[in-house]
Formats: structure tokens, sequence, C-alpha cells
């Protein structure tokens, strides 16, 4: 009886907590940089995000100061190499769910947040070619298309000032965004090996206003 009682008081104030919680909406942008470089077939291939943007929403609970932010963002991607036949643009839909944390008095907060993202590719300008220098039998060159999904985390620090929020964060995607095209003569004789020597991962600056 009294776990019944003490559950159904966890509830209560599951709904009252939730009927006070700050829903806002807004738009948000970031410039990513410092990103690190892939290294494919031992060939440096230097990639760029010069700016994301989309809506965001944030679901706080005043009392505890704690809640949840999702946004929806549309990022480009920029990659070119000496190596490369030619530069390829790719473009990709994230999708950041953070736990928040926000301490402070209007019209000034601090927050800090932490969580996984969506990578999820929307187009690309082709895929990238390089030359093979492989000492088996092999085309002269492979290809590497994108992949389509691809799972991260983000956390950073930031401060809100009235509608406004600036913060940085850094970001680690857990699979390399690329995967090789398979060739039914070259891998009679290729190991499993594709040549990517590394995951993207970087910093991003981001602002977003709340309505």
């Amino acid at each position: 009886m009294k776990k019944k009682l003490l559950f159904f008081i966890f509830c209560l104030m599951v709904v009252q907590l939730s009927s006070f919680a700050q829903l806002k909406f807004g738009v948000k942008a970031g410039v990513p940089f410092n990103i690190q470089n892939l290294e494919i077939q031992n060939a440096q291939i230097e990639t760029s995000r010069p700016f994301n943007l989309g809506l965001t929403s944030e679901c706080i609970f005043p009392i505890l100061g704690i809640g949840f932010e999702v946004s929806a963002l549309y990022e480009l991607e920029m990659i070119k190499g000496n190596d490369l036949q030619k530069s390829v643009n790719v473009g990709y839909l994230i999708i950041p769910v953070n736990f928040k944390y926000k301490l402070g008095i209007k019209p000034f907060k601090v927050f800090a947040f932490a969580g996984p993202s969506l990578e999820i590719m929307l187009h690309n300008s082709g895929d990238i070619v390089l030359p093979n220098y492989s000492l088996t039998k092999a085309p002269s060159t492979i290809k590497y298309s994108h992949e389509n999904f691809n799972w991260g985390m983000n956390a950073g620090l930031g401060f809100e000032v009235w509608k406004i929020q600036a913060s940085i964060a850094f970001f680690y995607n857990f699979k390399t965004p690329l995967k090789v095209i398979p060739d039914d003569i070259y891998y009679q004789t290729a190991s499993d090996d594709d040549g990517i020597k590394s995951n993207q991962n970087g910093l991003v600056v981001s602002l977003a206003w709340f309505f």
C-alpha cells in the first residue's frame, strides 16, 4: 500500500513539474571548426563544414533547472584534397538530443549540455575517388561513398541573455563517414581494410534565438 501511495505521489509530482515546464522554440545557427581531417589510403583529405542552420526547441523544468534540447540542423560539408579527382560537397541533417542543465537568474543564465547526435546524409555531389596505391592487382582508382547514417556524441557549455543563447560544443562521430565501394576483381585479393584511419570530431560555435 505504501509503495502504491509513494508511486502515486511521484506521478503527481511529475505531472505538476511538467505543467510548469518551460517549452520554447527557436532558430539556431552554428559554425563548426577545428574539424579533424580524414586520412584515407595515407592521403590527407581536407574536410570543412562552413555552417549549420535549423530549428531548435528547449524544455526546462524551472525548479530543477534541468531539461532537454532537441534540434534539427542542416549542415554542409566540403571535402577536397590534392589526390582527389574532384571536390565533393555533402549535406547532412544533424539531430542532437541533449540533456541540459541551466543555472542563473534572468536575464543572464549559464548552462551545460550533453547527449547523442544522429547524422543523416541528405545529398552529395558524388563519390570520393582516390588513386589506388595498393600492390595487389586492382583498378587504378578506389571509390568511397558516404554513410547514410552516423551516430555521435556532443557536449558543451553556453550562456543565455534574454532570448539569445550562445554555446560552444565538442562533437565526436562514432563511425567513419565513408565506406569503400567494392570492386569484384579487386576484392578477390584485397583485404577487408578500407584504408580509413580516423573518425570526425571537432568544435562547433552556435547562436540560438528563442521565440
